[in-house]
């Protein structure tokens, strides 16, 4: 992915590249523009100027980002990452629907093995993948989400918080999952406000201050969250 001059009513002219087997971690203040970077890289707000490649296409929109194998996880889970007064079955399903379909026809069965496969892949904690997405924890509606992105295959996660709101056994989970992708070869943006996350994760750190590149960082033992907090305030 090739982030170009990216500027919007919160970010100021960001330029990244995000290579495969990586993770970005993106770090800031709650209110630096970071959570709207994550939003203007999946296409959920145009940016007002610069633009994002992927795979050598621009990104212009969800279903753009979407078609080329990106896949997103929002900071506010349950407004925009599921829907809640669906199933788990269907939440899953969501992005591959035109993989499980046949023609027309979409097959219960099909949608059912599908959504069974990837709910067991993440321990979803259920009572069956047609229980309401609603009925579940904090953490197990984070592993729906990342069971439907993992179920399309996609290419790029961009994660806003992604162990925002779940508790120690999932968030380990969650960052072993990370560790996998990378070593399947996927490519990662992590937003996070939490900064030993940030250290312990990534590969590289971007801090944003007021919309902009305020430093970079590569992964070290010596860096540091009163080193990165500096340059955050």
């Amino acid at each position: 992915m090739d982030v170009c001059h990216l500027r919007s009513s919160k970010i100021q002219d960001i330029s990244f590249q995000l290579h495969k087997g990586e993770v970005l971690g993106i770090g800031g203040l709650t209110d630096c523009g970071m959570h709207e970077l994550g939003r203007l890289l999946y296409g959920i707000i145009p940016p007002d100027s610069g633009y994002v490649l992927a795979f050598g296409h621009h990104l212009k929109g969800i279903d753009c980002a979407i078609a080329h194998g990106i896949g997103y996880l929002s900071k506010n889970r349950d407004d925009e990452s599921l829907m809640t007064a669906s199933t788990i079955r269907d939440n899953i399903c969501l992005p591959s629907l035109r993989k499980l379909s046949t023609g027309p026809v979409l097959l219960p069965s099909k949608t059912l093995s599908f959504a069974n496969k990837w709910a067991d892949k993440l321990n979803v904690k259920m009572q069956n993948v047609d229980q309401y997405v609603s009925d579940l924890s904090g953490g197990n509606k984070q592993k729906v989400v990342i069971a439907k992105w993992l179920g399309y295959n996609a290419d790029i996660f961009i994660m806003d918080c992604p162990t925002r709101g779940i508790d120690v056994g999932v968030k380990a989970a969650i960052y072993r999952l990370i560790e996998q992708l990378k070593k399947d070869g996927k490519a990662i943006v992590m937003i996070s406000e939490e900064l030993p996350e940030l250290i312990g994760m990534s590969d590289r750190v971007l801090v944003i201050k007021n919309g902009k590149e305020s430093a970079w960082f590569d992964r070290s033992p010596q860096l540091s969250e009163t080193t990165i907090i500096e340059y955050m305030i």
